[in-house]
């Protein structure tokens, strides 16, 4: 696509900061590390207590259509994330990015702690997953402006060579919050037994958003506004439909986001949150180890992003779009006819390597979104991208698998969806140009 081009603006601070600005730098990417692993915690958990969700909310006549209809709920909060990236990408735009931070903690913690005090199909019959149904877009609508207003709040504060380091560090939070979900549902699984869990034991991930959200509020309250918002405000240069203006004004971006996105959200769903339910249904290893083993999939990970972000601004951000793309396109099927090799071991290194693989991509891909985008937009557009491809490779990740796998008996069949995101993901970054090392866009 064609350089964007910047306005010529002083270039961002660097090392050489004073003392108070970096401590308001550290302050401001802890909150949003700390808010979206709160964020990611809350929305991964369904995905962790699939199984369990289909004995208590649906049916237990047929054990693969209650799986694939939890599964669908699952995928429901996917349709409504583009709206939720709407309406707090315009808070953010429109009246700063602090107030659109808190309302998407607050909305998450609401719905999740909703879910939590839920009764069962045996309670109250078709009621049951109707309710799970509205409070899981509930949670869509929160999750689909978190990340977007993380990412835009810490892009704006962080001097213009570092950017890709400690936009990577809100990735940090996704994967840490995902961890998080999965080592509690593991610690479930093991010391509780299944009866426990499908009577009570489901419940306490989700009323434990309660506190959790507490949490997120306070340290997100403490942080200044973006000073690039302040300053768009006081001139009064903000827009009164972002989403609008980023649809007619930056299409281009806007799809770009959204078809970097793709491959993103497939390995992230397939790779961090479905595989503990593919190990376990292809009999390839205990639920219980198959939390373990996504558990030190995502630490791994996590552990690798700081990295990736430090290599995005030495090396571009291209190189690191492409080179992943390929890396997808190229590991997938490999991968996962490793893992039904029968082999525990080597079903878990499958995972571990596409797990890394996602990693290199979110350490680069928040630093590339934001630097499409113009101040007025940045967060509105970022949502709509973004969220646009949730609703194509993220949400139906696990439902298509599983679909895949039912439909043609083939276990290695949620390979190709991984492929075929991949090789969208890699085209779309072959017509990006460099952004790495300059100044955000500020009209």
């Amino acid at each position: 696509m064609p350089a964007l081009e910047h306005s010529p603006v002083a270039s961002s601070p660097g090392p050489e900061t004073q003392p108070e600005e970096r401590a308001r730098l550290r302050q401001i990417t802890l909150a949003g590390g700390i808010g979206t692993a709160i964020e990611y915690f809350d929305f991964s958990v369904y995905g962790f207590l699939a199984l369990t969700l289909a004995e208590v909310f649906f049916p237990k006549s047929d054990p693969t259509a209650a799986l694939l209809y939890t599964l669908a709920v699952f995928g429901a909060a996917f349709v409504l994330r583009p709206i939720g990236g709407v309406l707090l990408g315009h808070v953010a735009d429109r009246y700063g990015r602090k107030p659109a931070l808190a309302a998407a903690v607050i909305g998450m913690t609401f719905a999740s702690g909703a879910i939590g005090m839920l009764p069962g199909y045996s309670t109250i019959g078709i009621a049951a997953p109707l309710l799970l149904l509205v409070l899981r877009c509930a949670q869509g609508l929160s999750a689909g402006g978190e990340l977007g207003g993380a990412a835009t709040f810490v892009a704006e504060a962080a001097p213009d060579r570092s950017r890709g380091f400690l936009t990577a560090t809100t990735q940090i939070g996704t994967l840490v919050g995902t961890l998080l979900g999965s080592l509690l549902v593991a610690t479930l699984n093991l010391t509780l037994s299944p009866d426990q869990m499908e009577q009570w034991g489901w419940r306490i991930p989700f009323l434990l958003s309660l506190p959790l959200g507490v949490l997120g509020l306070l340290v997100r309250h403490k942080v200044e506004e973006s000073k690039q918002f302040a300053r768009l405000e006081s001139a009064h240069e903000t827009v009164k439909v972002p989403a609008l203006v980023a649809l007619k004004s930056h299409p281009r971006a806007v799809l770009t986001v959204c078809g970097l996105s793709l491959v993103s959200f497939a390995a992230y769903y397939l790779v961090f949150t479905y595989m503990a339910t593919y190990f376990t249904k292809q009999g390839i290893m205990s639920s219980t180890s198959a939390f373990w083993a996504t558990s030190l999939t995502l630490a791994l990970a996590a552990a690798a992003i700081p990295f990736w972000g430090r290599m995005c601004d030495r090396w571009g951000r291209r190189p690191l779009l492409i080179g992943v793309g390929a890396a997808n396109l190229v590991l997938a099927y490999p991968m996962f006819l490793l893992m039904g090799q029968g082999s525990v071991t080597w079903a878990i290194v499958a995972q571990i390597v596409l797990g890394q693989v996602e990693a290199a991509y979110m350490g680069t891909i928040l630093a590339a979104y934001t630097e499409q985008f113009p101040a007025q937009v940045r967060s509105s557009g970022f949502g709509l991208g973004y969220n646009t491809a949730s609703i194509i490779a993220g949400g139906s990740a696990p439902y298509i698998a599983t679909w895949l796998i039912d439909s043609t008996g083939n276990g290695f069949a949620p390979a190709w969806m991984l492929i075929v995101t991949a090789a969208i993901s890699l085209g779309t970054a072959l017509t990006v140009r460099e952004t790495a090392g300059q100044p955000l866009r500020t009209a």
